[in-house]
């Protein structure tokens, strides 16, 4: 089993006004379902996507991995709520530009970004 980065950004609107959530987190085993959290350098500590953006509205963003992400999805109580779009960084990329997600949630307490990458 190998480990790698996962990072990405979730973009909100609601009562903060318009809101970037940075995500990374630095060691993701392949085959593991994990959660993927706030990237502390920006949010002083890492939080779940329920918490930060708590009554934000989810409208976009994405997610992406070294090698390769099976899914990504905003996850509560075992209810996918929303799926969030997946980005490859192969060759050097760095990323992708902002995608729409599909069904726009207002994220709530308890809400979690979960993801499950492969080699």
């Amino acid at each position: 089993m190998s480990e790698q980065q996962v990072t990405g950004k979730l973009c909100t609107r609601g009562p903060k006004g318009y809101m970037e959530i940075p995500l990374s987190v630095a060691a993701v085993t392949d085959g593991t379902q994990t959660e993927i959290k706030t990237n502390s350098t920006f949010t002083v500590a890492a939080q779940s996507v329920g918490i930060y953006g708590e009554r934000q509205t989810l409208t976009g963003g994405w997610i992406s991995a070294k090698t390769g992400i099976i899914y990504a999805a905003i996850i509560n109580n075992g209810i996918v709520r929303a799926i969030v779009p997946i980005s490859s960084r192969t060759s050097g990329a760095s990323g992708s530009s902002d995608q729409m997600v599909m069904n726009p949630i207002v994220l709530n307490p308890g809400d979690q970004l979960l993801v499950e990458t492969y080699a």
